[in-house]
């Protein structure tokens, strides 16, 4: 029998303010997702400013990086060649899977700046999960 790891409602809520002070820092109004081992919304807000489409993006960028366990940037990457197949995996970069022990915890999704900024925000967002030990954000 295999034992699943997975966010827990804590951890996601640290996610999301620490990819929250990131954003402000930045300058930034955005949508943030986080999601647990297997996509499933675990925590989500949105900032004063950021648009409605944002919503959508950032959950479907935490699911789709959740569910491959790989950052959306490289999914995006490797549907290029076969779009048709991609769905809604090409979301485009700002989702990051959360790792523990080689194996996929849960992932947070940013949507609302340019895609190297939802990226930054979200890697914060993985640093701010101090409570998991071994929680690492996925080589680049």
């Amino acid at each position: 029998m295999r034992t699943r790891l997975s966010l827990t409602l804590e951890d996601a809520n640290r996610a999301v303010e620490a990819c929250f002070a990131a954003a402000r820092a930045a300058g930034r109004s955005v949508s943030i997702a986080v999601t647990d081992d297997a996509g499933g919304l675990l925590a989500f807000q949105r900032m004063d400013g950021a648009r409605v489409h944002t919503i959508d993006f950032a959950i479907r960028k935490a699911r789709a990086s959740a569910m491959v366990g790989a950052p959306t940037a490289m999914i995006e990457a490797m549907s290029r060649d076969r779009p048709s197949q991609a769905g809604d995996m090409a979301v485009g970069q700002g989702g990051l899977p959360m790792l523990h022990q080689g194996q996929c915890v849960g992932a947070v999704g940013v949507s609302g700046a340019l895609p190297e900024q939802d990226e930054a925000i979200a890697r914060a967002g993985l640093a701010g999960i101090e409570a998991l030990e071994g929680v690492a954000p996925p080589a680049t």
